[in-house]
């Protein structure tokens, strides 16, 4: 087995083409809109349609579009590692409706946005105090007060659900604009753990705690961060878990006929208990931006990783 770097341009996509048409897999690590000369769709076009006649993309835009969106959520809330309760809005009148259904229901709500990162548009939603008088029919009208706390700095607003549901407008807007909508769980302050994979083998668990008061686990909130082996025993049950679910992950997502991420992340957040014993619910994939650039001690667990996925083996001295 051999890996050849290639370096990919429009200029070149003929001989990049022939390159990766014909080879076992690819691995992609070109990030968009970075490089002049690079056409994303094309790209993405030319290493999807490898993929359809079976080279393996570890991983493909196909595939990072999918585990990395936010209604990755929707589509596993029937596995153990999903949360049932979870809706996904695409449009304002699915939000207006359907967030209107959901908030009236009761208890606390989670909107997050499918763009971002380190907490922005993630909100904490919750009917104010007194205000649930006003639900009627298994909904909220527009003029409800609504208690919110953006995840992002873990500040804390009201709006009314009319002026909250226009404001995330901004949230559906443009390609792959999107929200998702969930019940709080409570023992985020607990913090998250972040499982570190390659390809199906855990590599490394970080726990990841949010400061005082906050429910945000990112750095730039001031969440503390721990690093564990996958063994580590306070996490063996979910570890357990996440391993009988990983077969059937990536058909849950739609996409069945391809590989799990080459390099990936899991983040957990501890659910309700069930039968007197923790649960463990996704809070996010992400394949898209994960790497080993710190961690080179890993590069011979990444190639066997690869070779595995392409059908061969790899000998020891690797």
């Amino acid at each position: 087995w051999e890996c050849r770097p290639i370096f990919y341009s429009d200029a070149e996509y003929d001989d990049v083409k022939a390159e990766i048409f014909s080879s076992k897999g690819y691995i992609c690590r070109v990030n968009p809109g970075k490089y002049e000369g690079v056409t994303q769709s094309k790209l993405d076009g030319l290493l999807n349609d490898a993929v359809k006649v079976g080279i393996k993309g570890m991983s493909s835009p196909e595939s990072m579009r999918k585990m990395g969106a936010k209604d990755a959520l929707v589509k596993i809330r029937d596995l153990r590692c999903g949360l049932p309760d979870t809706e996904a809005y695409y449009s304002m009148e699915e939000l207006k409706k359907g967030f209107s259904r959901t908030l009236a229901g009761g208890g606390i709500r989670v909107l997050k946005q499918n763009r971002g990162s380190q907490g922005e548009g993630i909100w904490v939603c919750q009917i104010k105090g007194g205000e649930e008088k006003k639900a009627a029919n298994g909904f909220c009208p527009p003029d409800t007060i609504i208690s919110l706390q953006e995840a992002v700095d873990n500040h804390k607003e009201e709006k009314t659900l009319e002026e909250f549901t226009d404001f995330c407008k901004r949230y559906l807007d443009g390609a792959g604009g999107q929200l998702v909508d969930q019940k709080f769980l409570p023992r985020i302050k607990e913090g998250e753990v972040r499982v570190f994979m390659i390809g199906d083998k855990p590599i490394e668990l970080i726990h990841k705690t949010p400061k005082a008061g906050g429910i945000s686990a990112t750095l730039k909130s001031g969440a503390r961060y721990v690093r564990y082996p996958p063994t580590e025993k306070r996490f063996e049950l979910l570890m357990s878990y996440f391993k009988a679910d990983l077969p059937n992950l990536m058909k849950a997502l739609g996409i069945g006929d391809q590989p799990l991420p080459l390099i990936w992340t899991a983040d957990f957040i501890t659910g309700p208990k069930k039968n007197g014993l923790d649960t463990f619910l996704v809070g996010e994939f992400n394949c898209s931006c994960v790497g080993i650039t710190k961690q080179l001690n890993l590069s011979s667990v990444v190639a066997r990783a690869a070779v595995k996925v392409c059908g061969g083996r790899v000998q020891s001295k690797l």
